[in-house]
């Protein structure tokens, strides 16, 4: 292989070897909502995950992202020190007619570690904040039971696009158990409450002990300043009328 096709192809490179030990996959990536790739970074944080690999490729914009106090690429692969979880993020969306190369490259990598299962995070885009943050799953055959007795509802049709979707497609052809978990969440507005939710149920799923104060924290301070906007108003409303009523009457 030329030096020039070297560098135009897509492949992961790995910052440091480790002996992993069947790991568990999540990934979080920019779709239809930013569900997934926040909630990537929540679980980096959480569990103090080290960057071991990133992914390169002509596929993905040549941009660095600035995480971690450290410039880095946008495909990054996370682990835990016990090396039995990986994560897999990228924060810029990736060429359409590259999905099919970017998804076979990481699977090839993902299957030499050993990887046993992988969790796709996303979200289904609404534009005002819902009432409840249900999750809803998306799995194969052997995974479905598994959702159900967790207490995962399982969607009746789902299509999950961009490289989560192309993962999982290659799931299925390469026999690896995959699925997904899907929340509700609005795109127009701040929705820590979906997120909080995902991570409820990753944690619920796969026996995980991510912490959620920081999410539950951020939910409250939410609900309490939506609180607030609905007083002021409602005694904004309030002004009004009876000004109204007093120059009727007046």
């Amino acid at each position: 292989m030329s030096n020039s096709d070297h560098h135009f192809s897509t492949t992961v490179v790995e910052l440091e070897k480790r002996e992993y030990r069947n790991p568990l996959v999540i990934g979080g990536f920019v779709g239809g909502s930013v569900a997934g790739v926040m909630a990537a970074g929540y679980i980096i944080n959480a569990l103090g995950l080290h960057q071991v690999a990133h992914l390169k490729s002509p596929h993905i914009p040549p941009v660095a992202v600035f995480v971690g106090g450290r410039l880095r690429h946008p495909f990054r692969i996370y682990a835990n020190d016990m090396n039995d979880l990986l994560l897999l993020t990228c924060e810029v969306p990736i060429e359409q007619d590259g999905l099919y190369e970017v998804s076979s490259a990481l699977m090839d990598w993902l299957s030499g570690v050993g990887a046993r299962e992988i969790v796709i995070l996303d979200g289904i885009p609404v534009r005002d904040i819902p009432e409840e943050h249900p999750i809803f799953g998306v799995a194969d055959e052997r995974a479905i039971g598994e959702l159900s007795k967790r207490g995962i509802q399982i969607a009746q049709t789902a299509l999950i696009t961009g490289v989560g979707g192309s993962i999982l497609s290659e799931c299925m052809v390469r026999d690896v158990p995959g699925s997904s978990l899907l929340v509700p969440m609005s795109v127009a507005y701040p929705d820590p409450e979906g997120i909080l939710s995902l991570i409820d149920s990753v944690n619920r799923v796969y026996g995980l002990s991510i912490s959620t104060e920081a999410l539950e924290n951020d939910v409250k301070r939410m609900h309490q300043e939506l609180k607030a906007i609905e007083k002021n108003y409602q005694e904004m409303v309030d002004r009004s009328r009876k000004q109204g009523e007093e120059g009727l009457y007046g």
